[in-house]
């Protein structure tokens, strides 16, 4: 479906920046609901049906993934895992979603926000650092929007410890909530993980659903059962409030020892569209993908890493501390262990060694670590094997 310019007759899209409609041929910018249902130049099948829309839809042959495009270029890849053997499947009639939250991060913002995540990135490779705007994708994905009531009572055990002796003392922790935008992503393509990092999403913004705000953008296929949306829910809401519990109680070896959970869904859930930036390349022929959101700018998702370069950097700041203490040992040790023997000192000074050393490698381990675990979330095998199981139904 096409929406043509009241001016000119040429294609319009949907522009961020300027939150409209806009012809780039005349300049001319106008307003969604300048435009009616008639206002469409349409494609092969005609819907006799309001609530619903007609899509061009592409599949990969990859992973499987299938995506609508709305008047929007010729796909030339798959935005989950990057291969680029993508082609056309069928015209679909879709139901329209209930809402929409437009795109407030613009392509350009979305380029820039990636740009100056990995430019400082010390252990990053420089191809990476040489990413195109032209390799960067906006998306709606289909979410499902749940209001749930939670009533939620425990009693936790823990271990406080005083002096030499340890009590275990039992605390009791309720919480009574109505959270009305509890939000559960509608695709089986993407990992619960991923749209859930790219969280929150200020649905205070949302405006009621109209397809021009697709225009110029890819949109993801909702094929997920209210029902089952209705269970995530009620899981993230438990899930949350039991993990609150937990960090509120002090002590250590916490375990919850009796739970009065009750957590309903009165509402059927509402169907949205979200916004987010894809950008999916290859390095060493290996796709990775990272997301922004494309309403506050969040970027999740990991890039590759440099293990040499990571390894010769650490090895060498162990060897510059290392010689900082043997220094600090011959300079200013002498003076504060005057009074005692060398052996004591000898010890201390490995100690001190012995720790700088551990230190530094920690921090680093704990920033790599973080770091594969971004790249395993977004990288193409993960991805692929995800779809392929939730296909199945595993």
């Amino acid at each position: 479906m096409i929406r043509i310019c009241k001016n000119c007759a040429s294609r319009i899209v949907f522009d961020v920046e300027k939150n409209g409609l806009y012809c780039e041929r005349c300049g001319s910018l106008f307003d969604v609901s300048d435009y009616g249902d008639a206002d469409y130049i349409e494609n092969d099948v005609v819907s006799d049906f309001k609530d619903m829309m007609d899509c061009n839809i592409y599949m990969c042959n990859s992973c499987g993934a299938e995506i609508s495009i709305n008047d929007t270029e010729a796909s030339t890849f798959c935005i989950y895992c990057g291969n680029p053997a993508i082609v056309f499947s069928r015209v679909a009639k879709l139901k329209k979603p209930d809402a929409i939250l437009p795109f407030k991060i613009t392509k350009e913002d979305a380029m820039s926000i990636v740009k100056n995540r990995i430019q400082d990135g010390v252990f990053i490779p420089k191809e990476i650092k040489n990413l195109k705007i032209e390799q960067l994708r906006g998306i709606y994905i289909p979410y499902y929007i749940t209001k749930v009531e939670a009533d939620v009572a425990s009693i936790i055990s823990s271990e406080v410890h005083s002096n030499k002796s340890t009590n275990t003392i039992y605390s009791l922790r309720a919480v009574a909530a109505s959270l009305p935008w509890v939000t559960t992503d509608a695709s089986l393509k993407l990992n619960d993980s991923l749209s859930q990092r790219l969280e929150p999403f200020y649905l205070e913004e949302a405006v009621d659903f109209d397809e021009d705000y697709l225009v110029g953008f890819y949109s993801d296929m909702s094929d997920v059962q209210k029902s089952r949306a209705v269970e995530q829910a009620k899981d993230r809401v438990r899930h949350a409030i039991e993990e609150d519990m937990m960090h509120d109680v002090k002590g250590s070896n916490k375990k919850m020892q009796k739970n009065r959970i009750c957590i309903d869904v009165f509402d059927e859930p509402i169907t949205a569209m979200l916004p987010a930036w894809f950008l999916t390349f290859r390095y060493k022929d290996k796709p990775y993908t990272l997301l922004i959101n494309g309403q506050t700018g969040k970027l999740v998702g990991g890039v590759p890493w440099n293990k040499a370069l990571f390894i010769t950097l650490v090895t060498v700041l162990s060897i510059l501390f290392s010689t900082a203490a043997v220094l600090l040992f011959y300079n200013v040790l002498p003076i504060i262990f005057s009074g005692s023997s060398r052996g004591n000192s000898n010890g201390r000074l490995l100690s001190l060694i012995g720790a700088g050393i551990l230190a530094c490698f920690s921090a680093a381990v704990k920033n790599i670590s973080s770091s594969i675990k971004s790249i395993k979330r977004a990288s193409d095998s993960n991805l692929t094997s995800f779809v392929s199981k939730r296909q199945k139904g595993e």
